[in-house]
Order: structure tokens, then sequence, then C-alpha cells
């Protein structure tokens, strides 16, 4: 895990299987990103998953999250897919302020109206 400093969160969801693949985990999580970082002074959002898991990792990447390491932690009983390790994923104030800028700017092929 990662050293908390003030400001740190951590993003983290669970959804049962029915709810997979509707779109309400990036609808979540982006909301949750957008009003940390614009109304609670939120410096840095953290998440982790395991590495084979391909779902949570789409959603953290359509967030904006960069996966910035992957590691192996020991557990008792390991689930499927633990030997290949967990990855973690952050996004900072800095990245989320650019990225909303660049979407909210006028696209160079849009017309002025």
């Amino acid at each position: 895990m990662h050293e908390p400093t003030p400001g740190d969160v951590e993003l983290g969801y669970r959804l049962h299987t029915a709810a997979w693949g509707r779109g309400f985990a990036t609808e979540g999580a982006l909301a949750i990103v957008d009003k940390g970082f614009a109304e609670l002074g939120v410096q840095r959002v953290v998440a982790q998953t395991m590495a084979v898991n391909a779902g949570s990792r789409r959603v953290l990447e359509k967030v904006g999250l960069r996966c910035v390491r992957i590691f192996h932690e020991r557990y008792g009983e390991p689930l499927e897919g633990a030997e290949h390790g967990e990855v973690e994923y952050v996004l900072t104030r800095e990245e989320w302020t650019a990225r909303r800028a660049r979407a909210q700017a006028p696209s160079a092929t849009t017309p002025p109206r």
C-alpha cells in the first residue's frame, strides 16, 4: 500500500455481478473523483486492484487514473490470479485539472458558433 499523505483518498467500489458491464462503476467513480477534487480538497486519488481484474482496471483508466506500479502481496488463501500481482493507480489534482481543461476546450474541428 502507498504511504498516505494529507489530501490522499482511496477509491474503492464493489458491485454485484448483475451490475457488471453496465457503466455503474465508471459513472459512480467519476462522480466521486470529481466531487473530491472540485469540492473536498482532495490532492490525490489512489486505487488498487488485482492485475488480472481487467474490468476494474478499465474503469480506473476511464476515470483518469494511471497505473504507477505492480506489486505482490502474500495472502494466507490467495484468490485465483493473485500470482500476477496487484496494481496501483493514481490521479493527482494537477492531472485532473488538466484533463478537465482539455475536455472543456473547444475542439479544433468544431466550427465556431
